[in-house]
């Protein structure tokens, strides 16, 4: 049975900076939401932990975000599926935005 998803998935690569303290993971997304996204890094944050994150879409431009491990992944057979799962908290407009217009 699939699970049935809150808003839509896009398939999208942008640079992501996620930091909690004073460490920092960069990484890449692989498919956004409005509520989330799932980022490609080779060390993850712990389930549950709230992050801070810097999102850089098309123009380079950033989008400030907050948000919650949902998911987390390392030492996968292939290093594509390690990463995280990121529910957000805090959006802002430019990221709203850019998210309905690629549906």
């Amino acid at each position: 049975m699939a699970v049935k998803r809150e808003f839509p998935r896009y398939i999208s690569k942008f640079s992501v900076e996620i930091k909690s303290g004073e460490r920092v993971f960069k990484g890449t997304t692989v498919r956004l939401s409005e509520k989330g996204f799932f980022v490609r890094t080779q060390q993850s944050f712990s389930v549950g932990l709230s992050v801070d994150i810097i999102l850089y879409l098309r123009d380079d431009a950033p989008c400030f975000l907050k948000g919650v491990v949902k998911f987390a992944q390392n030492g996968a057979v292939s290093k594509r599926d390690n990463g995280m799962g990121i529910e957000l908290t805090e959006r802002d407009k430019k990221y709203v935005e850019f998210v309905r217009d690629l549906g």
